[in-house]
């Protein structure tokens, strides 16, 4: 039995769709960047933008199935924190570039993506789906949740804070004009990503503190808000990386200008 399309469910696969389709663009762009410069940050894009592409189906397979549920939510609930954790290593491998590869960067980068990787094994243990009738009933834990959006603030913060303070230390009144335009560049970057990943992480945190974690699909299912929550965070997170081919165009004028 097909759970029935309600609102939260019809606004998921809507916007599952929209990042599917930000990520399949995202992966040609990617490709063709990787195979010209053989450059890491592309590489990782690559990744980010696949994972992207095959959450989306299974998170629908997911939210419509009504047998097979544990199954079907654990394969999804994987592909998303592989997506989640693939995009906090790629803010986190950007920020320890613009810091000049500082060691010390690196050292929180791995402890950050570590309380991650915690936190995403921990949710597949402490959440789960179960067939009643009608349908499935997924309960998801209330401190998994909340320790992987409070992980996610870390990372995107810390992100955002290396950058600017490199961009402090690195470029004084001496520096070339050049440099200083595109350390503000990349302040400006950071800070745009900054806000749309710290909306989505906020929404969680704020929704899995009051909000109910119960999911009920099926015929008599009552589908809630936490639902949209990860086609929230597919599509933002899958956005932010993209933008990432905009900011290139940017720095790569000001480096061309004489």
């Amino acid at each position: 039995m097909i759970a029935s399309l309600q609102t939260p469910i019809v606004v998921a696969i809507f916007l599952l769709a929209m990042g599917f389709e930000n990520a399949a663009k995202g992966l040609i762009l990617s490709i063709q960047k990787f195979n010209v410069s053989k450059a890491s940050i592309p590489a990782i894009m690559i990744v980010v933008n696949l994972v992207s592409m095959i959450f989306g189906p299974l998170y629908i397979w997911s939210l419509l199935a009504s047998t097979d549920c544990q199954q079907s939510a654990l394969v999804s609930k994987i592909t998303l924190h592989v997506f989640v954790i693939s995009f906090s290593f790629f803010l986190l491998f950007k920020a320890w570039v613009v810091s000049q590869k500082r060691s010390w960067v690196a050292v929180i980068g791995f402890l950050l993506i570590s309380n991650r990787c915690v936190w995403a094994v921990l949710d597949c243990l402490w959440s789960y789906s179960r067939e009643v009738p009608g349908g499935c009933l997924y309960l998801q834990d209330k401190a998994a949740i909340i320790g992987i959006s409070t992980g996610g603030i870390l990372v995107d913060v810390f992100a955002t804070s290396t950058t600017i303070v490199s961009a402090f230390r690195d470029v004084d009144e001496d520096s070339s004009n050049k440099l200083q335009r595109v350390y503000r560049v990349l302040i400006a970057d950071n800070v745009i990503r900054s806000l749309l990943v710290l909306a989505a992480n906020a929404f969680t945190l704020n929704y899995s503190m009051v909000g109910t974690l119960n999911i009920a699909s099926g015929a008599g299912g009552s589908p809630t808000i936490l639902l949209i929550i990860p086609a929230i965070s597919n599509y933002v997170y899958t956005m932010a990386t993209n933008l990432e081919f905009f900011w290139i165009d940017v720095r790569k004028d000001i480096m061309q200008k004489s």
